[in-house]
């Protein structure tokens, strides 16, 4: 089922997840996307990997996930690394393994790889797959506090809406720690004609020098009371993944109070944190809480 089809009838719930970098890791991972299963998300994805680097094992996770009928399924793509005769090969193999939903990247400027550029950005790559596979549902990535390089709102706002015009069905957001930000970053989205559902991306925090290295990288920014707070259990993970669940949980009530369309959960392949969060949310498991 296409996705954008299940986002206009409910708010949806959704879980990301990595592909192992090698077979023999694949069982912990089916374990973890069972477990979150039973929370009955509306769509499961799973990532790409720096450089498509997991390429092989993002196609075997989405396709399993979606023979065993678990959930939907949305698997990652980007462009930086294939030519456009290699995507149009893994679009086909996707289709054929019953795959409808993709989310369409650029993916990072690997250093040690060789970059194609044959389709550059992600609104080619967007482009690509309605012009040649009209039969998938096509969701883009957004970023609210900009993309590191873009150099202002106006700038970002200007090419999401080319993903929407491409032919984009729906935008997931990058992790941000600020309702304000996304709630400013939908507002000038609708002002200059976005209409499409913009999900907002959530992220757990359970380790303060790893969500320290996220946020670097990807140009979101951490409060300064949350940083504070952080800065206090630095050197314990288990308080500061308390603190990401008690975060996270009122972040997400607050959206949901302002209507958003759904919830993305950027998993980092765990269980605990976000499953704590559900059961927060009212949103209960088959699975006793102690053990999730």
């Amino acid at each position: 089922m296409k996705i954008i089809d299940i986002i206009k009838n409910k708010k949806t719930i959704s879980f990301e997840f990595f592909p192992p970098k090698n077979e023999k890791e694949l069982p912990k991972l089916y374990e973890t996307v069972d477990r979150l299963s039973t929370y009955n998300p509306d769509f499961v994805s799973f990532t790409y990997g720096a450089g498509g680097n997991t390429q092989q094992l993002t196609l075997e996770v989405a396709r399993d996930t979606k023979v065993a009928n678990i959930t939907e399924v949305m698997s990652h793509l980007t462009c930086v690394v294939h030519t456009e005769q290699e995507i149009n090969s893994i679009l086909t193999d996707l289709n054929k393994n019953g795959i409808e939903n993709i989310i369409a990247l650029r993916g990072d400027n690997p250093k040690d790889l060789n970059i194609k550029n044959e389709l550059i950005h992600a609104t080619d790559l967007i482009s690509n797959i309605k012009n040649n596979f009209n039969s998938f549902c096509v969701a883009a990535a957004c970023y609210p506090e900009t993309h590191p390089e873009t150099k202002n709102l106006k700038e970002e706002i200007k090419y999401t809406k080319l993903k929407q015009d491409k032919g984009a069905d729906f935008l997931i957001t990058q992790l941000f720690f600020d309702n304000k930000d996304y709630f400013k970053f939908r507002e000038e989205s609708i002002k200059n004609g976005i209409t499409i559902p913009i999900i907002p991306g959530i992220l757990p925090i359970s380790s303060t020098s790893q969500i320290r290295r996220f946020t670097k990288l990807c140009g979101s920014k951490i409060p300064n009371d949350l940083n504070a707070k952080l800065e206090k259990y630095i050197d314990d993970d288990t308080e500061t993944a308390k603190l990401g669940i008690e975060y996270a949980t009122i972040q997400i009530l607050e959206l949901i109070e302002n209507d958003v369309p759904g919830i993305h959960f950027y998993s980092l392949n765990k269980t605990k944190s976000v499953g704590h969060i559900l059961n927060n949310l009212g949103i209960s498991s088959q699975i006793p809480e102690h053990i999730i």
